[in-house]
């Protein structure tokens, strides 16, 4: 589509409308949780990854691509505020004629355009490409220990790996206070190993931010734990029906009468829709 002012703005008029179909019958068909969260991100790529071969294949198929990107963007916007935008002045600059997400961190005048990220994450084939981008802006923005505690408890990390601050733990990864210094290390049968030393917290923080970007940090959660194969094969089966993600983890001979350990993992916030679902799989928790 060849953009003009006007049309740019019945673009933007149309995306309520285009999202309310994306995130609803889109979603529903193709067995993903659309709700503007980091972890959509990461379910929507790997579709992306699932039906597009290359960037090519993606841009031929323009309603998609146009819809993908509006979420991309709207996703990016609930993290980063900012405005849609575009540039019909400048031909030398990179989202030329692209509809483009402001910055208002950078006072509106560093951009970014989802739809190059749609397309770019086929040939990356990582399947946290986009979210990846995602967390490097919000990183650039978060300066205090507080902050990074605070986006990790939104994002629902595992906070049981991890000690920092009012999350203290004897064993993984720390980030503490050494003297006037900041270190981050891990610790293993109560020795600890000091990985880098920081004069500031933004520095300790920003290498924090490094470690999630890597994904050293972790966002999954237990959500089922049994002894009965046909139990954790209904567990998955569910989980699929309320179209969540999800990597199984067993453990062979995990007692001393060599039984299996059947094990489910989800990601980041969909933890939030799994109560009742942990309830009824967590066995480990009601010791049956």
């Amino acid at each position: 589509m060849a953009y003009t002012q006007e049309n740019f703005q019945e673009w933007i008029f149309h995306i309520s409308d285009k999202m309310d179909e994306f995130t609803d019958e889109f979603a529903k068909e193709n067995h993903l949780i659309l709700d503007y969260t980091l972890a959509s991100l990461d379910d929507l790529e790997k579709w992306i990854l699932e039906h597009y071969s290359d960037a090519h294949e993606l841009i031929a198929d323009a309603k998609i691509l146009d819809r993908l990107g509006i979420y991309i963007g709207e996703t990016y916007r609930k993290y980063l505020g900012g405005k849609w935008v575009i540039d019909l002045k400048n031909k030398k600059n990179v989202y030329y004629a692209m509809p483009a997400v402001s910055d208002p961190y950078y006072q509106d005048k560093l951009c970014i355009s989802p739809m190059p990220d749609a397309t770019a994450c086929i040939s990356r084939n990582r399947g946290n490409y986009i979210s990846r981008i995602l967390i490097n802006r919000i990183s650039e923005r978060t300066k205090t220990i507080d902050k990074l505690v605070e986006f990790m408890e939104n994002e629902c990390y595992a906070m049981d790996s991890f000690s920092v601050e009012k999350y203290q733990i004897t064993e993984d990864l720390f980030l503490d206070r050494d003297g006037e210094d900041y270190v981050f290390g891990y610790s293993e049968k109560g020795n600890r190993h000091v990985e880098k030393r920081f004069e500031n917290q933004q520095d300790a923080v920003k290498y924090v931010f490094k470690q999630i970007y890597e994904c050293r940090l972790d966002d999954s959660h237990l959500v089922a734990w049994t002894w009965d194969s046909k139990e954790i094969e209904a567990a998955e089966k569910e989980l699929q029906q309320m179209f969540i993600s999800f990597k199984r983890n067993d453990i062979p001979g995990f007692d001393l009468d060599g039984r299996t350990a059947y094990r489910i993992y989800a990601f980041g916030k969909n933890i939030k829709y799994l109560d009742d679902f942990q309830k009824k799989y967590r066995r480990d928790l009601s010791n049956s």
